[in-house]
């Protein structure tokens, strides 16, 4: 749950939705699934003798229009090995989101998302909508939409369907295109501020334990090496009025320099 909501606050996308950064500072580039010549996978679960159902997309740099929209994927009918021109909307280009496959173990893989396409009744068959009706059950329209999961591991030239309803469709493939690779400048910051404070933690909270357990100290006494916590501020201070002194002789130095030579300092 965490990971997700670190993924939703810090995330982003980039380079024409064909490069992604997570929010750990690795890098996905989506374009090593491209393909020339669009992807168009049938869906025999849902197959009707000689029509079939198939999915036809290319979601990061292939041109995919259905009913003049630039879309990351539609739904036809294949009739005789010929897809038809009546396709339907599964998911719009702009409204590319990214996820993991798994929240809990992100190193699995990434999902890819497209919503906002045309509106529909979400069931599964034909039964589940005639019991819907049969209960008299208010029908609830959602955005018809399309699922990549896109899974670390060697290459596979093709995506499958995993899951299809009238609404939403799923569709994955195994990939080295979701591996972890490289970090982000960001994501470096970020591990190397959690090592510091980890490490902070570690020094002082087991300092303190230490102290107070073995000799029975408390306040600044029991900070490890207190002498030296206790004396910090008055470093510090000294510091500054140091460098303060400093500062100012080297501008009187350098005013008076340039006065000599017949030059006003402004």
């Amino acid at each position: 749950m965490f990971s997700l909501l670190f993924l939703i606050t810090t995330s982003y996308a980039t380079d024409k939705n064909c490069l992604w950064h997570d929010a750990y500072g690795y890098t996905y580039d989506i374009s090593k699934l491209h393909n020339i010549n669009n992807y168009q996978v049938p869906d025999t679960d849902t197959s009707m003798g000689m029509f079939n159902m198939v999915y036809e997309f290319n979601f990061c740099t292939g041109a995919v229009r259905c009913q003049g929209r630039d879309v990351a994927a539609f739904e036809a009918l294949e009739v005789m090995g010929k897809v038809t021109e009546n396709c339907d909307v599964l998911g719009l280009k702009e409204t590319q989101e990214f996820g993991y496959v798994n929240p809990i173990y992100p190193e699995l893989g990434i999902s890819i998302t497209y919503k906002q396409g045309d509106m529909c009744f979400d069931v599964k068959d034909d039964a589940g909508l005639q019991k819907i009706l049969a209960d008299n059950e208010q029908m609830q329209m959602t955005p018809r939409s399309v699922t990549f999961e896109i899974t670390c591991g060697k290459d596979e030239p093709n995506f499958r369907v995993i899951d299809s309803s009238k609404c939403n469709i799923r569709l994955g493939i195994q990939h080295s295109a979701a591996c972890r690779s490289g970090s982000s400048p960001s994501g470096s910051s970020q591990t190397l501020l959690l090592y510091i404070i980890l490490i902070a933690g570690l020094y002082f909270g087991g300092g303190i334990a230490y102290n107070k357990k073995q000799y029975q100290l408390s306040g600044v006494d029991a900070l490890p090496h207190s002498h030296f916590w206790r004396d910090f501020p008055h470093l510090v201070k000294d510091g500054i009025n140091f460098t303060i002194i400093k500062l100012f002789g080297i501008i009187k130095k350098f005013r008076g320099l340039s006065n000599e030579g017949g030059y006003a300092v402004i």
